[in-house]
């Protein structure tokens, strides 16, 4: 039976670590997979370029997927369900504002299953 779940973060001039350090939003539970069907960003209080990434474990590699975009005061980007990224087990949605001074607010939405276990015969 799949779950739905939200998370989110704001990083800022006040938040620990230093907001222009790479944090991780979400870890895909073990035994799980998920569809990240909703990614929104919101600038609260100044320009910011904020970055969004996924990392996928099974590869040990990390994929930008947000970034380059200068946000306003109250600008947002939402990538919804057009924009869907699987998720393994153990995989993670990465924030990372591009400086220390303004505030961002980042939100996901992802889709959990349990892990099927398939096995293949010669």
């Amino acid at each position: 039976m799949a779950r739905t779940v939200s998370v989110a973060r704001t990083l800022g001039p006040t938040s620990s670590p230093a907001a222009n350090v790479k944090q991780t939003l979400f870890t895909v539970p073990s035994k799980n997979t998920g569809l990240w069907i909703v990614k929104y960003i919101i600038s609260l209080d100044g320009n910011e370029t904020p970055k969004v990434y996924w990392y996928d474990s099974s590869e040990n590699t990390e994929y930008l997927i947000v970034a380059g975009k200068n946000l306003g005061a109250g600008d947002s980007v939402l990538l919804d369900g057009q924009a869907a990224v699987a998720m393994k087990e153990n995989d993670e949605i990465r924030i990372q504002n591009s400086g220390t001074t303004y505030s961002v607010t980042y939100l996901a939405t992802i889709e959990l299953k349990p892990a099927e276990t398939i096995q293949f015969h010669s």
